[in-house]
Protein backbone atom coordinates (compact mmCIF):
# COMPACT_ATOMS: atom_id res chain seq x y z
CA UNK A 1 0.00 0.00 0.00
CA UNK A 2 1.13 3.74 -0.56
CA UNK A 3 -0.17 6.48 1.38
CA UNK A 4 -0.46 9.59 -1.71
CA UNK A 5 -0.09 13.09 -0.49
CA UNK A 6 -1.11 15.98 -2.55
CA UNK A 7 -0.79 19.49 -1.48
CA UNK A 8 -2.87 21.74 -4.42
CA UNK A 9 -4.29 24.67 -4.03
CA UNK A 10 -7.82 25.27 -2.89
CA UNK A 11 -9.86 25.84 -6.15
CA UNK A 12 -8.97 22.71 -7.51
CA UNK A 13 -9.97 20.42 -4.80
CA UNK A 14 -13.70 19.80 -5.98
CA UNK A 15 -11.46 18.69 -9.38
CA UNK A 16 -9.11 16.68 -7.72
CA UNK A 17 -11.50 14.87 -5.48
CA UNK A 18 -14.59 14.42 -9.08
CA UNK A 19 -11.66 13.08 -11.05
CA UNK A 20 -10.47 10.33 -8.55
CA UNK A 21 -13.45 9.67 -7.64
CA UNK A 22 -14.19 8.79 -11.22
CA UNK A 23 -11.18 6.95 -11.10
CA UNK A 24 -12.26 4.84 -8.17
CA UNK A 25 -11.01 6.40 -5.34
CA UNK A 26 -14.36 7.14 -2.38
CA UNK A 27 -12.21 8.68 0.24
CA UNK A 28 -9.46 10.69 1.29
CA UNK A 29 -8.32 12.87 3.83
CA UNK A 30 -8.44 16.84 3.62
CA UNK A 31 -6.81 19.61 5.32
CA UNK A 32 -6.23 23.25 5.61
CA UNK A 33 -2.35 23.81 5.04
CA UNK A 34 0.17 26.65 5.15
CA UNK A 35 3.72 26.87 3.32
CA UNK A 36 5.37 28.28 1.16
CA UNK A 37 7.69 27.36 -1.82
CA UNK A 38 9.98 29.00 -4.46
CA UNK A 39 8.12 32.56 -3.70
CA UNK A 40 9.26 33.21 -0.74
CA UNK A 41 7.70 36.95 -0.54
CA UNK A 42 4.54 38.05 -1.69
CA UNK A 43 3.03 41.40 -0.86
CA UNK A 44 -0.48 41.39 0.87
CA UNK A 45 -2.91 44.27 1.71
CA UNK A 46 -4.61 44.01 5.13
CA UNK A 47 -6.87 47.03 5.83
CA UNK A 48 -4.93 49.51 3.67
CA UNK A 49 -1.48 48.39 4.70
CA UNK A 50 1.05 45.79 2.86
CA UNK A 51 3.27 43.34 4.32
CA UNK A 52 5.01 41.07 2.98
CA UNK A 53 3.26 37.60 3.29
CA UNK A 54 5.72 34.03 2.93
CA UNK A 55 2.67 31.48 3.25
CA UNK A 56 0.20 30.63 1.26
CA UNK A 57 -3.14 28.38 2.10
CA UNK A 58 -3.60 24.94 0.20
CA UNK A 59 -5.19 22.06 0.83
CA UNK A 60 -3.06 18.64 1.54
CA UNK A 61 -5.50 15.49 0.55
CA UNK A 62 -4.08 12.12 1.97
CA UNK A 63 -5.00 8.72 0.21
CA UNK A 64 -4.03 5.31 0.87
CA UNK A 65 -4.28 3.31 -2.36
CA UNK A 66 -2.54 -0.08 -3.04
CA UNK A 67 0.55 -0.37 -4.65
CA UNK A 68 -0.43 -1.09 -8.58
CA UNK A 69 -3.04 2.17 -8.28
CA UNK A 70 0.05 4.85 -6.45
CA UNK A 71 1.25 5.90 -10.48
CA UNK A 72 -2.23 6.16 -11.90
CA UNK A 73 -3.98 8.19 -8.74
CA UNK A 74 -0.54 10.48 -9.15
CA UNK A 75 -1.48 10.97 -12.58
CA UNK A 76 -5.22 11.96 -11.76
CA UNK A 77 -4.49 14.68 -9.22
CA UNK A 78 -1.39 15.88 -11.62
CA UNK A 79 -4.04 16.14 -14.26
CA UNK A 80 -6.90 17.74 -12.13
CA UNK A 81 -4.82 20.73 -10.28
CA UNK A 82 -2.76 21.26 -13.55
CA UNK A 83 -1.74 24.90 -13.55
CA UNK A 84 0.96 26.98 -15.22
CA UNK A 85 2.00 28.76 -12.63
CA UNK A 86 4.30 28.66 -10.06
CA UNK A 87 2.54 27.17 -6.80
CA UNK A 88 0.25 24.78 -8.38
CA UNK A 89 1.72 22.14 -5.65
CA UNK A 90 3.22 18.79 -5.15
CA UNK A 91 2.42 15.01 -4.95
CA UNK A 92 4.77 12.26 -2.89
CA UNK A 93 3.96 8.98 -2.56
CA UNK A 94 4.88 6.92 0.97
CA UNK A 95 5.22 3.15 1.58
CA UNK A 96 2.31 2.08 4.44
CA UNK A 97 3.79 -0.99 6.37
CA UNK A 98 0.30 -1.31 7.77
CA UNK A 99 -3.74 -0.27 7.98
CA UNK A 100 -6.84 -1.31 9.52
CA UNK A 101 -10.54 -0.72 9.55
CA UNK A 102 -12.12 0.74 12.97
CA UNK A 103 -15.01 -0.31 12.19
CA UNK A 104 -14.76 -3.64 11.38
CA UNK A 105 -11.47 -4.84 11.88
CA UNK A 106 -10.15 -5.57 8.79
CA UNK A 107 -6.46 -5.08 7.81
CA UNK A 108 -4.32 -4.74 4.60
CA UNK A 109 -5.54 -4.23 1.52
CA UNK A 110 -9.12 -5.01 2.71
CA UNK A 111 -9.52 -2.24 4.74
CA UNK A 112 -8.94 0.23 1.79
Amino acid sequence: MKLVTAIVRPHRVDDVRAALTTYGVHGMTVSQVTGFGLELWRTQTYRGNAFHDESTSNIRLELVVADTDAPDVVNVIRRAAASTSSGAGKIWVLPVEGLARIRTGERGTDAL
